[in-house]
């Protein structure tokens, strides 16, 4: 009996107190949030590349579709998303995509409208100029 007692005097844990336990509970959710905003952001900015790297290619693939159907196509541009009719690509909420704005793709695949499109993000500016009948494009970046 005696030898149980030295060891539950020996083998007490010491606890924290309730102003210790507050404290590295504000220190840790202060670290994890200050963390979590640095990844917030990063992942915007993979997201925003994606998302032009995935217009160019629904463009592209539009103006396929156009000429190997031998049909006028039309991309509609919404705040939301891009549409050819076939498809459609969903447009992040970090991107202002052009409003009302409709591109004409004709019978060979060339776009026979606007000449400029237009996305702004937080940080820039980015502008696809675009060649009326050839259907190729230039993109710039402010």
């Amino acid at each position: 009996m005696r030898n149980i007692q030295k060891k539950l005097v020996l083998l007490q844990i010491k606890g924290f107190t309730l102003l210790e336990s507050l404290l590295t509970l504000f220190i840790t959710s202060f670290l994890l949030l200050a963390v979590s905003g640095s990844v917030r952001s990063s992942f915007e900015q993979v997201e925003e590349k994606i998302f032009f790297l995935e217009f160019e290619h629904f463009y592209r693939e539009s103006q396929k579709l156009s000429s190997s159907a031998q049909i006028q196509l039309d991309m509609n541009f919404s705040r939301e998303r891009i549409s050819n009719g076939y498809n459609h690509l969903a447009v992040p909420r970090s991107i202002q995509a052009p409003e009302d704005l409709t591109l004409h793709f004709d019978k060979a695949g060339g776009n026979s409208s606007l000449g400029k499109i237009v996305f702004q993000t937080k940080k820039q500016t980015i502008t696809y100029q675009l060649y009326l009948g050839n259907g190729k494009f230039k993109k710039t970046t402010r």
